[in-house]
């Protein structure tokens, strides 16, 4: 008996092309199969947790201070936060009026920080929501967050300069 006859067929029952075409329809639904029911891996099975975190302003124009609420969102202009905001103030501590701004060069070579009228120093706390290893703070998965990193913030009435101080998760 031939493997394959005159008229194309597999042991003379079954054509090729049909054969061919099972195979595709086979492969075709085990990839859908696949597709639907693997685990999820990498981030897709991280969980995003609140985090907290601290930004001391120095040297704030008071009328900047005033236009900063409790409930306002903060974003970062000069990173990408995701599309979102960066967090939302839960609170503003005044830590100095005036505050201190500037260092101003002195005949004498010295640079003291000098207070400046009608400035504050802030304390703003901000609440976000992101990933956490304990060790690095990503916020919306993209905006890295670090201690001592200095950012440029903005609300919808104000923009202010600010140095993260503390990070709570």
């Amino acid at each position: 008996m031939k493997l394959i006859d005159r008229d194309g067929r597999l042991f003379g029952r079954i054509s090729v092309i049909d054969l061919l075409v099972i195979a595709v329809v086979a492969v075709i639904a085990a990839a859908v199969y696949v597709k639907n029911n693997a685990t999820p891996t990498g981030s897709d099975g991280v969980k995003e947790v609140p985090i907290v975190f601290q930004v001391r302003t120095t040297g704030t124009e008071s009328y900047v201070a005033d236009a900063l609420r409790v409930g306002d969102k903060i974003y970062d202009p000069n990173y990408s936060s995701g599309g979102g905001p960066v967090g939302e103030i839960t609170e503003i501590q005044v830590l100095s009026d005036p505050g201190t701004a500037v260092y101003e060069n002195m005949p004498d070579g010295t640079l003291p920080r000098i207070e400046v009228a009608g400035t504050v120093d802030l304390l703003v706390t901000v609440k976000g929501t992101g990933v956490s290893d304990g060790r690095s703070y990503s916020i919306n998965r993209v905006y890295e967050l670090g201690v001592n990193s200095s950012r440029t913030y903005r609300t919808n009435r104000a923009i202010f300069n600010g140095t993260v101080i503390e990070i709570m998760d």
